[in-house]
């Protein structure tokens, strides 16, 4: 039997292309930003797996864990 529902990097994958189609009237340097978003916001989908939060909130809240560490190691 299949699965029904999609696995959170799915749900994170859909995320990602949406906000890469929004970003696609943004500034070139902009669109790059957003680029790097998306990746921090992909970066701890596994983890974010076994949480019961929304999967919108898990992208946001690893985008900002991710910002958060390269902020601090500056």
């Amino acid at each position: 039997m299949g699965r029904n529902s999609p696995t959170s990097r799915q749900v994170m994958e859909e995320i990602g292309r949406a906000i890469e189609k929004i970003s696609s009237s943004m500034r070139s340097e902009d669109r790059e930003l957003v680029r790097e978003i998306i990746l921090m916001g992909r970066t701890h989908a596994s983890e974010m797996d076994l949480s019961l939060i929304s999967p919108e909130m898990a992208f946001l809240l690893s985008a900002i864990i991710e910002m958060l560490r390269e902020i601090k190691n500056e």
